[in-house]
């Protein structure tokens, strides 16, 4: 009895691991969209020359064509919906385990969310086939202790994978895109599904840097110096800037410029440019559309050549 409850645990196990691993193959076929992006991010061997790195916000508001195009540039938004600073300092080094480090980094500061400290690492199950970087594994591991499990026991990652996973899978196999898909570029997100932002009432509260957000963007700032990356940290627009929402704006962009004058690298806060009272170019009062997007990344491409490549040449 002993033995043949042996044998079924075996067999199945043996399933698991081989329906895991069509799964996965089929996800790391997809052509277009996010795992795509995460493909490209943490698999393949890049040469990208500049990258722009932080959560959603700078997932959507730099446009890589847009910028391409302006500057000459061959750019690559790593940035990860959710991401907090522990997770893009993770996204970054797993980059750049197998790709050449780039020229340019931009951070995005999103100073009105350092003050959260948490172990989430958002739709954590899509990372599921890129945990064979073994610098994804262990930085997501630090974040979340689940990580290691999810990546050898297929009894436990198998539950969290879900139907939206499976049908992807397919998809990639099939060779069919996803609704989403078009909607990726060099890993910048455009937004064009989502109504503009309509009136809501906020509550202004303060921000302030925890302690885990501010050791994560030393390991950012160390980790460029390390690899003579030219790294600087922005600050994108906010609806109206911010004023509506923060209490303590100017303390915070304060002590932001102070750390990159301490680092010898820039800081800049562009969260409160003109176009920014526009509510048809928000989602959110954090997130811009396609069309903000597109604004912000024509000026920001004409920023970078000016204020950021310039400088890097003297």
């Amino acid at each position: 009895m002993i033995k043949k409850a042996v044998t079924y645990f075996i067999i199945i196990t043996l399933v698991l691991y081989g329906l895991r691993y069509i799964q996965y193959k089929g996800l790391l076929k997809q052509t277009n969209g996010y795992y795509d992006k995460y493909t490209t991010a943490f698999i393949k061997k890049n040469n990208f020359d500049v990258l722009f790195l932080g959560s959603s916000r700078a997932e959507m508001h730099y446009n890589t064509r847009l910028f391409d195009s302006i500057t000459n540039s061959n750019s690559f938004n790593l940035s990860l919906a959710g991401a907090t600073p522990n997770v893009a300092f993770a996204a970054l080094k797993a980059y750049l385990q197998n790709s050449k480090a780039p020229k340019y980094l931009v951070y995005e500061i999103d100073y009105h969310f350092l003050k959260f400290d948490n172990n989430e690492i958002k739709n954590f199950n899509n990372y599921f086939p890129y945990l064979s970087n073994k610098t994804l594994l262990n930085e997501f591991s630090k974040i979340d202790g689940r990580m290691n499990c999810f990546y050898l026991n297929p009894y436990y990652s198998w539950p969290y994978t879900g139907i939206k996973n499976i049908s992807t899978s397919l998809h990639g196999w099939l060779n069919i895109p996803n609704q989403k898909d078009s909607l990726y570029y060099k890993g910048y997100f455009k937004e064009s599904l989502r109504p503009s932002l309509k009136f809501s009432h906020i509550d202004a509260y303060y921000t302030y840097f925890n302690a885990n957000s501010r050791n994560y963007l030393d390991s950012i700032i160390t980790t460029c110096k390390q690899n003579k990356i030219n790294l600087t940290l922005i600050s994108s627009p906010i609806f109206a800037g911010g004023m509506v929402d923060l209490k303590n704006k100017k303390q915070i962009i304060l002590q932001l410029k102070n750390i990159a004058k301490i680092n010898k690298i820039q800081y800049f806060d562009l969260s409160s440019l003109p176009f920014c009272n526009q509510r048809n170019l928000f989602i959110d009062h954090y997130h811009m559309n396609y069309l903000g997007a597109n604004k912000f990344s024509l000026y920001f491409s004409e920023f970078f050549n000016n204020k950021i490549a310039q400088r890097s040449l003297k």
